[in-house]
């Protein structure tokens, strides 16, 4: 962490550090479990040190003791965790390390999915470092140097200079458009490799054969930020004629997991340490030693101007071991279950996750969408979108399925033709709005 690192942001991409981040990454690729651990072990002793020395805020809740003492991840669990309101609320002189400030830096926000959007501010270097993590994921799924890249997305994104040369050319599909808007900037940009949430690829999928298109030209999707139904993702690619894979990231620390050749979503376990935190509030660290289920810690080791350690990015996920043989060696997230705040109520008043409730709806091939609801405790309301062909008496089954799933509620299902977006342009699966009492029981 040294004071090179602390000049403005460049207006342009700058291909040095990108370069230089990406060939330390694809050396990692394949490293050891014991090499992962050594590296992953300094560079945690490094950030926490740094953090401690640098952010007044990391000063305040550190003790200098604690710091001298730290050693590595088994240590973690002695630090206090790090959440979004606190990012939201405090002045980002705090959070900041010496020398760093919102002028020297560049403000990436969340899409508040949450309903707590919050911004990171990221220094060159960070930058460097995180626009390799981007170039390794897609190299891994497959991209190559000519190919057009599609980003669905709403911010527009800055050049680079391998453009000009006709390689890596990107195209922005501004999902803040419309639906038509989507579908002639995708026509137009005729890309080979597409990046973005699923279901606003799948709507435009969906689109181009209600117009009788067929569109052949791309070989990868690359999917991301949010969970989309086998039947819909099967549309998506079959469609397309293309190979699928997923990223699992965040604006905050970026990418946490990626799927490999088989499939197998494999945690970045050079660049973050995770932990998974347990209903009694005690975390155990996403070491692959054995399947484990919480709601995920993320720390990420490369940070330089504001740097997060154990933050709540507000995910429950289940993580076990690398049984996968493709040769890269960290564990497996086995399943994202959706945000720790989707849980739904009771008449009782308990709250639980509802990610069961999803994988039974998920289970039915002709759903094509879905989205749960609930405004009060002890309903539940349940839209679907079906697919091509798929049988009325459908929506019957799933209620049915429903309520043997949670005996004693109040279940609808409808069929509806489309689920709206938030307006950061996610589906949310699960959506529960707290706004009334306890209904009254019979």
């Amino acid at each position: 962490m040294t004071p090179a690192g602390r000049g403005p942001v460049a207006p342009v991409i700058r291909l040095g550090p990108v370069l230089y981040s990406l060939a330390r990454a694809r050396r990692l690729e394949r490293a050891s479990p014991e090499r992962l651990a050594e590296e992953q072990r300094r560079l945690l002793v490094r950030l926490l040190r740094h953090a401690r020395a640098q952010v007044p805020r990391y000063r305040a809740l550190i003790t200098a003791e604690t710091a001298d003492a730290f050693r590595g991840p088994e240590d973690l669990p002695a630090l206090p965790t790090l959440d979004r309101i606190e990012l939201q609320t405090r002045a980002p002189e705090e959070l900041l390390a010496t020398g760093f400030t919102t002028a020297n830096t560049k403000a990436g926000t969340t899409s508040g999915s949450t309903g707590v959007p919050v911004t990171i501010h990221n220094s060159e270097r960070d930058l460097g470092y995180l626009r390799a993590s981007y170039l390794s994921d897609m190299l891994s799924s497959g991209l190559r140097p000519w190919d057009r890249m599609a980003y669905f997305r709403v911010q527009p994104f800055l050049r680079h200079p391998l453009e000009r040369f006709g390689l890596l050319r990107t195209f922005h599909i501004d999902t803040s458009g419309t639906l038509d808007e989507q579908v002639e900037a995708f026509l137009a940009a005729r890309p080979t490799f597409l990046v973005g949430f699923p279901h606003v690829i799948a709507s435009v999928v969906e689109e181009l054969e209600r117009r009788g298109i067929r569109y052949r030209g791309a070989h990868t999707v690359q999917f991301g930020g949010e969970r989309l139904t086998p039947t819909a993702r099967a549309r998506v690619l079959g469609h397309l004629g293309a190979r699928g894979h997923e990223v699992y990231a965040s604006v905050e620390v970026f990418t946490i997991a990626r799927s490999c050749r088989r499939g197998a979503l494999h945690l970045r376990s050079a660049d973050v340490v995770v932990e998974l935190e347990q209903e009694d509030g005690t975390a155990v660290l996403a070491d692959g030693s054995r399947e484990a289920e919480g709601e995920i810690l993320v720390t990420r080791l490369r940070s330089e101007a504001m740097p997060l350690i154990r933050y709540r990015l507000g995910d429950r996920v289940t993580v076990g071991p690398d049984t996968c043989g493709c040769g890269v060696r960290t564990p497996i997230v086995l399943a994202v279950q959706g945000r720790s705040e989707d849980r739904l109520r009771g008449l009782d008043g308990r709250d639980f996750h509802a990610d069961f409730l999803t994988c039974v709806v998920k289970d039915f091939r002709e759903v094509s969408r879905m989205q749960l609801i609930q405004e009060q405790p002890g309903r539940l309301a349940v839209s679907v979108v079906l697919a091509d062909r798929a049988d009325a008496p459908v929506t019957g089954r799933i209620e049915a399925a429903l309520r043997k799933a949670v005996p004693g509620f109040e279940v609808t299902v409808g069929a509806v033709d489309a689920i709206a977006p938030e307006r950061n342009g996610k589906v949310k699966l699960v959506k529960v709005i707290r706004s009334a009492e306890p209904a009254d029981t019979p």
